[in-house]
């Protein structure tokens, strides 16, 4: 049994009023402690031979360990701080005050800031200079991949619009602009006629399509024959009487059938009525709910700037839709694509081509390979520090248990939890899946769709933006950026429960708002666009619209959308915003003020205060080698072998 064990043994038999469980922790609480120690008995040795004796290296020697205790500053501690429920001496225990002085350094050095802890121990910060370099390879494949996105969401979006001017009858530019303000009504119909001559035009430009297209097409084929258009109707079942009248039924009927153009003199004709008539198909628009015109066609798309990325073939999926869902006597015609890749036939690249498509793809694939190594190594960097994070505090709260008889509270046991490493090490997760996936595409293993570069873009995006966010961590190393983050996160808690009570006005205002004045005012048409009406008028946008969009000959309308209005701003612009500001700026004046008289110390702080080695000592770096049985390494270091 060493020294300090031996002393440990004969304080207890001193002290019978110490139970069997609470010596084991203590027992168990030493040896975690006693390789720490060992070197402040070294240094403490030294100070003794060059200070004449101190209080302190006589405890180191055998002296009286309450004795060397009262050595220690109590002034900036807590009152109750080391007290137990017979008194204020300190517990008797096996804790000598050099292992209280190396948690003392341990804990101090946990809590040090990257720059501080290369100046205690000379081993490079690593998890800095890692978030550093991800940060800028996170941002540099954002960019890359944002641009080949927009390239392929164009070609789509203009392959759409393309589309809707060679099939749907009347289609003009105007309908294509932003659906707020509206430019022009809803594109529809609202005579039969207009309902068949639709469905004629759309019909006959689908056979003629590689013949008037712009754009390289092909219609799909089979034996050599064209994929007719497919039309399907869905209607109310229903039982009609004699006189007239009619009893909706509960069912929905659903019917489709091949549209193949009826010969009329050798040549194809394009006549939906008489196609109805001769297969004995009516349509009873008293019934009729949607009708849906179906056809696939391939094409592909070739960027002639950027040869390299190659030639890439498409097979839309196009309906178009005429929705009489409400029989308002307004038809609503649409048309949706559906377009996903598929393999080209033939060859259609020189082998000059395909050779510069295999390197770039090749060299893509290695940047998002270092991406995700370089993601995995942070990962692996800020789940170290949480374990031993979370370790020292199970090892700080028993010692404070048994050396002071204290429990440290929820504020100072979260202090060893890093939310920070946990953004960070969420952020890793999420750019390692987006990487892979977005890998995925450039081999081609997942196919070029509007879904998969969604999901693609939805990983990459929110693992740029919480890397971002992670910036704030490194900054709050600065006096003058930390106050600001401190504000923010000191004062969150109280803008959180203000943010409930603002909730409750702003949902009362909202179905308020949407309930009466959905009729007369388009942007209270839907709920969803009330409350994005009202979080805009918070904000101070379009105003004026607002207020002069109400359209009523109802006069206790219109002066309740006023008085609504007027309301509403005043009361959130003025009174809920201003409240908000004060909350934060509240905080902010409290925390100059505790810059400038100091912040109140917890019992962990008081605890930790009491270390006053430099940081340039040594010490850190000498019990970090006794500690650890060797010297750290570069190499060893960054493959986290050192601990």
């Amino acid at each position: 049994m060493n020294h300090y064990s031996k002393r440990g043994v004969k304080a207890g038999a001193a002290v019978g009023w110490l139970d069997l469980s609470h010596r084991l922790e203590e027992l168990e609480m030493a040896a975690e402690l006693e390789n720490m120690a060992s070197v402040e008995t070294v240094s403490n040795t030294f100070r003794a031979i060059n200070d004449g004796g101190s209080d302190r290296s006589q405890a180191q020697n055998g002296g009286n360990q309450e004795n060397s205790w009262q050595g220690h500053s109590e002034g900036s501690l807590p009152r109750d701080y080391g007290s137990t429920s017979g008194g204020n001496e300190k517990r008797k225990c096996l804790y000598t005050p050099a292992m209280e002085d190396a948690l003392r350094r341990r804990l101090k050095f946990f809590f040090m800031d990257p720059c501080s802890k290369f100046r205690a121990r000379r081993h490079w910060p690593w998890k800095l200079s890692m978030q550093v370099l991800k940060i800028v390879i996170i941002t540099v494949q954002i960019v890359i991949f944002g641009g080949q996105r927009s390239e392929v969401v164009e070609y789509f979006e203009r392959n759409h619009v393309a589309l809707k001017h060679l099939l749907l009858k009347g289609w003009e530019p105007s309908y294509e602009t932003m659906p707020y303000p509206p430019a022009t009504g809803a594109f529809a119909i609202y005579h039969k006629n207009d309902f068949f001559d639709s469905i004629d035009h759309a019909w006959q430009q689908y056979y003629n399509l590689q013949n008037i297209s712009l754009t390289p097409l092909s219609l799909m084929r089979n034996n050599g024959t064209v994929d007719p258009m497919t039309m399907c109707w869905t209607h109310n079942n229903f039982v009609q009487f004699s006189n007239g009248s009619f009893v909706v039924g509960p069912g929905v009927v659903h019917n489709c059938t091949e549209l193949v153009p009826v010969l009329s003199g050798g040549e194809p004709e394009y006549n939906i009525q008489k196609f109805l008539a001769n297969n004995n198909i009516s349509i009873e628009f008293e019934r009729l709910l949607e009708l849906k015109l179906e056809f696939q066609f391939g094409t592909f798309h070739l960027n002639l700037i950027e040869t390299h990325y190659g030639p890439t073939c498409y097979r839309v999926a196009a309906k178009i839709g005429f929705t009489n869902y409400e029989r308002s006597g307004q038809v609503i015609i649409d048309l949706d694509t559906n377009i996903g890749e598929m393999e080209c036939s033939g060859k259609i690249m020189s082998p000059e081509a395909e050779e510069e498509e295999l390197s770039v793809k090749k060299r893509a694939v290695a940047f998002d390979v270092v991406v995700i190594l370089i993601c995995l190594m942070s990962l692996l960097l800020c789940g170290r520090s949480l374990v031993r994070g979370w370790s020292l505090k199970r090892k700080t709260e028993k010692f404070f248990k048994v050396r002071f008889g204290k429990t440290l509270d929820f504020s100072d046991r979260m202090e060893f939890v890093n939310l920070w490493y946990i953004l960070i090490t969420v952020n890793d997760v999420v750019t390692i899946i987006g990487s892979a996936f977005k890998i995925q595409l450039e081999i081609r293993k997942f196919s070029i769709s509007s879904e998969n570069y969604d999901l693609c873009s939805i990983m990459l995006g929110l693992g740029g933006l919480m890397a971002w966010i992670g910036c704030l961590r490194y900054l709050g190393f600065f006096k003058k950026y930390n106050i600001l983050i401190l504000t923010l996160k000191t004062a969150f808690p109280n803008v959180l429960r203000f943010s409930v009570c603002a909730l409750a006005l702003y949902f009362g205002f909202m179905f308020c708002g949407w309930v009466i004045l959905a009729p007369y005012h388009i942007k209270f048409r839907h709920l969803s666009t009330a409350s994005e009406c009202l979080f805009s008028l918070v904000n101070g946008d379009d105003m004026f619209v607002t207020f002069s969009a109400t359209e009523s000959d109802n006069t206790v309308v219109w002066y309740f959308s006023q008085v609504y209005l007027y309301v509403f701003v005043s009361l959130f612009i003025y009174c809920v915003l201003s409240l908000f500001i004060a909350v934060i700026m509240d905080t902010y004046e409290t925390l100059k003020e505790y810059y400038a008289h100091g912040f109140p110390k917890s019992l962990l702080q008081c605890f930790i205060e009491e270390c006053n080695d430099p940081i340039n000592s040594g010490l850190y770096q000498r019990q970090h080698t006794e500690t650890d049985g060797y010297e750290c390494s570069l190499v060893s270091c960054f493959n986290m072998c050192c601990r």
